[in-house]
């Protein structure tokens, strides 16, 4: 189902919460069990693992792979697509011609109508 083994995927310190008893980390599923996907609370996710944002700041992009982890939060309501930045590639770079038909369209939405 998905790529990232579930033995390097666990957390230990989220690991240790969930043992104790009376305790149990809201969206902590590092095996997809439950969720279908690992799934991790905010700011919990393995360093490898990158949202769509956090990849283009790094000048790369998910470069077709399915999502192999997500993030929940605000119970249960939002929801962030992890992707392995080991197999990221990087972001294309867009032609010339690619670049005119931005500027030419940038351009005539600055320009001020007529009206009609």
């Amino acid at each position: 189902m998905h790529s990232i083994p579930a033995s390097a995927a666990r957390i230990p310190q989220l690991e240790r919460l969930n043992a104790t008893p009376g305790t149990r980390v809201v969206f902590y599923d590092p095996t997809g069990s439950e969720y279908k996907l690992p799934t991790y609370p905010w700011k919990w996710a393995p360093k490898h693992l990158k949202t769509r944002r956090q990849l283009a700041a790094l000048g790369l992009r998910p470069g077709g792979q399915a999502p192999v982890a997500q993030i929940l939060w605000r119970k249960g309501g939002r929801v962030a697509y992890l992707y392995d930045v080991t197999r990221a590639l990087p972001k294309r770079k867009p032609t010339g011609k690619q670049l005119a038909a931005l500027d030419k369209a940038l351009r005539a939405r600055r320009t001020k109508r007529s009206a009609s």
